[in-house]
């Protein structure tokens, strides 16, 4: 088993082996036959203090988990190769706060509208095409398995962010339901097609940075689209570019803690931006 990479590594990778051990015992092997593994063999495109993980994935758990540690699911902005450094960094502040983190692989060739993206990795677009949207959520099955048994019993609620492409896809899931999240953060995304009929409407947090114009119009169209569906969110447009940072990160974390709470409240349909209130 190739070991968990970070100054807890040792511990977390011995205690996640006896526990997925012990879910092996009490819950047999996985749907297609075979026990529950961490992770593949080979190369991985895989951050710093990740594991890899089943289907393209990674993942990784917070130094000291609890019965209520919560799993966010971190969907990525295009790109080739592994990905940027900056923006893994970024997402990594949701571990130091205390969330398991699984980050998903898009398709490569997804994003191919210029010759130039035909290697980036992307999320789908096509709103139309259900079918591929749901296989793609249906692939983050298995890593959610190991998550949940890595972290042993009690409710580790699952929140979703997403950046860039990564957040128009964010955005998708939060509009049309097909991932059991309980709140959505989108970092520069936009709309995929109009917001589904609001049965069972969770929670959506939408920033903006302010100096990407063209990714702040997009998600200036969400924030349209959502509030024309009388959809819950808060739209808080901040300074600087269309990429992920730190304070974003944090934004979404402290989002989804009030969440896990049940102190996170929406007046006349606006959710607060950090304590201020969000733009209407």
């Amino acid at each position: 088993m190739k070991m968990m990479r970070g100054p807890h590594a040792t511990v977390v990778a011995v205690a996640g082996a006896a526990a997925l051990a012990a879910v092996a015992g009490c819950k047999g092997s996985t749907a297609d036959g075979r026990p529950p593994t961490l992770s593949h063999a080979g190369e991985t495109w895989c951050p710093d203090r990740f594991e890899a993980g089943p289907s393209d994935t990674c993942f990784a758990i917070p130094e000291h988990p609890s019965k209520e540690t919560p799993v966010l699911v971190y969907l990525h902005g295009m790109y080739q190769g592994h990905g940027s450094p900056e923006e893994w960094a970024a997402v990594s502040v949701a571990l130091e706060r205390g969330f398991a983190v699984v980050i998903p692989r898009g398709k490569r060739g997804l994003c191919a509208w210029r010759a130039e993206l035909k290697d980036h990795y992307c999320w789908p677009q096509d709103a139309e095409d259900t079918p591929t949207m749901k296989g793609v959520v249906a692939e983050w099955e298995r890593v959610l398995w190991q998550v949940d048994a890595l972290l042993e019993g009690g409710t580790h609620k699952r929140y979703v962010l997403g950046s860039s492409n990564g957040g128009f896809f964010a955005a998708y899931l939060a509009t049309h339901r097909i991932f059991p999240g309980e709140a959505y953060a989108v970092v520069n995304g936009g709309p995929l097609g109009a917001p589904s009929p609001k049965a069972d409407a969770r929670p959506v947090l939408l920033v903006a940075g302010q100096d990407a114009p063209e990714a702040s119009a997009k998600t200036k169209a969400l924030h349209d689209a959502l509030a024309q569906a009388s959809w819950a969110h808060g739209y808080c447009p901040r300074g600087g570019g269309a990429s992920l940072t730190a304070s974003d990160v944090e934004a979404a974390v402290r989002f989804f803690q009030q969440d896990a709470r049940g102190t996170l409240k929406a007046q006349s349909g606006v959710y607060p931006c950090d304590g201020a209130p969000a733009r209407r």
